[in-house]
């Protein structure tokens, strides 16, 4: 529709006047094309309604075992849902709940919250409070209920909550939480379930065990009760609700060889499953990251003394003198003296008489969580170049690279491709001997238990972004752009009797010793991430707390320390 003012103004106040009415009358009229006139309020409030949030937890429902069941009422949330099957507990302290719990109502991890498997002594609950008592805070006039049939539970972990109540059984929380969910002022509705984990208690967690199926089968049920509630409200259409529906933690049971990964997506104590449901939401679904590539194959293991030694061919190609050079390997860590992953100097591959700094040569090997490289040369001088942290019990990959740059001699080391450090050893002086090359550790050497297989030795530095692409390969293409290069390459998987074959140009084939020889047949991932680093790419129990503070627009602060991320649909 056109308008035509026919006033005739000729006051430069009076046009910027008439120019801001115009402006304001304009807007007014697109913004009620959308929104019907009313009192002003939050604009979120206004296309979504108020936040509220149903927050349902089921202690020791696996994620693998709510996935495969026939679980109709969680089942159909996933539509609008974001959502993980292979979300993760805390590690440590599993199967106990009370670090989970602190974890999912907290946002901050044990370090900070101070609850350490179900011991409460120490929780730092004052300085890192419930998500409750956040929400009350910012949030006063808001209606928040905490139902659970655990009194451990209900003591520790309901603070702040306007209702809070310990009930008999999970049918009680059930009764109390659908009842709330009719109240017209509610903003928070916790229910706290612990058939699902009794049940893994007492049978088993898995599908298989029909008690654990039937008490999941109850569980959804009571789900699904609990969405029709919210469903049933007079004015659901028009709120807007978030549904997080959670396990604190898995439960024990043994997973098939072929399933086991040996990272902590195979751990099933630590299994959860997370959704957060929102009628907004797009469907997403957070599975575990691509794991790497498996290295498949019978490999020498390497303990009490198991060595292999260069016994052909010319042992002056391994000296590190005047060229560049480049040394990769591949590492598999076994648990260590103390019954963890941690080395006291163990050395996986050298060139010296024996492991010590006043003898000239250089050592790989493993210490503490990573691995070093060492060097000694004729002129006195030793040094080390630190290596990165192995993730355990599966297969990184290592290298050093001898850099010349501007007259100069340098190492620098890598970790499954990623650059770790560089240090100047020009001042060495040549650490050329006459020695063997050897792979494993001595015997006056402390001792590693690990799989070390796919050993490279290139007469070039290669380049960073050639490492990067080719670290975690398993063997040598022949398309390897620096394949002209190669020395040494000895596979040691597959090898039989006592020889490990040099596949490279040399023929410098190792002859393996000590008293207790043998292979092990192995299937797992090169370079996968760390534990740390695979739990951050799924959804955490330290997550839900935050998901929740943020729906309900409960300002986020910095010095709240919050651990917990938040989950978008895209």
């Amino acid at each position: 529709m056109r308008y035509t003012i026919h006033t005739k103004i000729t006051s430069p106040s009076a046009i910027l006047a008439l120019m801001a009415a115009t402006l304001i009358w304009s807007c007014n009229q697109e913004f009620a094309k959308v929104i019907p006139e009313t009192d002003p309020v939050d604009s979120v409030e206004v296309a979504f309604g108020s936040p509220r949030v149903l927050y349902i937890i089921a202690d020791g429902a696996r994620g693998k075992s709510v996935r495969e069941g026939d679980f109709a009422h969680i089942h159909s949330l996933l539509p609008n849902a974001i959502y993980s099957w292979e979300s993760l507990s805390d590690e440590e302290t599993s199967p106990q709940n009370g670090t989970n719990w602190a974890d999912l109502l907290t946002g901050v991890q044990k370090n900070k919250h101070g609850v350490v498997g179900n011991d409460f002594s120490s929780a730092n609950l004052e300085s890192f409070p419930l998500i409750f008592e956040r929400i009350k805070e910012a949030l006063p006039t808001s209606n928040v209920q905490v139902y659970t049939s655990s009194s451990a539970f209900h003591d520790h972990l309901t603070a702040g909550a306007d209702t809070r109540t310990l009930l008999d059984n999970d049918a009680a929380v059930q009764a109390a939480a659908a009842s709330a969910l009719t109240e017209d002022d509610i903003t928070v509705v916790t229910a706290h379930y612990t058939d699902v984990d009794e049940a893994g208690r007492q049978h088993g967690y898995d599908l298989s065990v029909p008690e654990y199926q039937a008490a999941l089968t109850q569980f959804d049920d009571r789900v699904g009760e609990l969405l029709q509630a919210l469903r049933d409200r007079p004015n659901y259409s028009s709120e807007n609700w978030l549904v997080v529906i959670t396990s604190s933690k898995g439960g024990d049971f043994e997973v098939p060889e072929w399933e086991n990964d040996n990272t902590i997506f195979s751990e099933p104590e630590v299994n959860t499953f997370t959704i957060f449901y929102a009628n907004r939401y797009n469907t997403r679904i957070i599975n575990k990251p691509f794991l790497g590539i498996r290295f498949q194959g019978d490999f020498v293991h390497f303990r009490d003394q198991v060595r292999g030694e260069v016994t052909a061919g010319n042992n002056d190609f391994y000296n590190l003198d005047n060229s560049a050079f480049t040394i990769e390997l591949k590492i598999k860590k076994n648990p260590g003296p103390d019954n963890n992953f941690e080395y006291r100097y163990p050395a996986l591959l050298s060139k010296r008489n024996r492991w010590s700094w006043d003898d000239v040569g250089w050592t790989i090997f493993l210490e503490g969580r990573g691995w070093q490289f060492n060097a000694r040369g004729l002129g006195g001088n030793v040094g080390q170049t630190n290596g990165g942290n192995l993730a355990n019990a599966t297969w990184n990959s290592i290298a050093v690279v001898g850099v010349i740059r501007d007259g100069e001699r340098f190492v620098r080391t890598y970790t499954n491709g990623q650059f770790n450090n560089e240090v100047n050893i020009t001042n060495y002086g040549s650490i050329t001997n006459d020695l063997p090359l050897i792979l494993g550790s001595r015997n006056e050497e402390g001792q590693a238990d690990c799989y070390i297989a796919d050993v490279r030795f290139w007469k070039v530095a290669l380049p960073e972004d050639v490492l990067r692409q080719y670290s975690c390969e398993i063997g040598v293409p022949e398309d390897h752009p620096y394949h002209d290069f190669l020395a040494g390459l000895w596979p040691v998987v597959g090898s039989e009797g006592n020889e490990i074959k040099d596949e490279g140009p040399l023929g410098g084939h190792m002859t393996l010793s000590g008293d207790n020889i043998t292979r092990d047949p192995l299937a797992d991932y090169v370079c996968a991430p760390s534990s740390e680093d695979l739990g951050e790419t799924v959804p955490r129990n330290i997550d839900v707390a935050v998901q929740i503070m943020t729906w309900l627009k409960v300002p986020r602060q910095e010095n709240w320390q919050l651990d917990g991320r938040v989950w978008l649909d895209q």
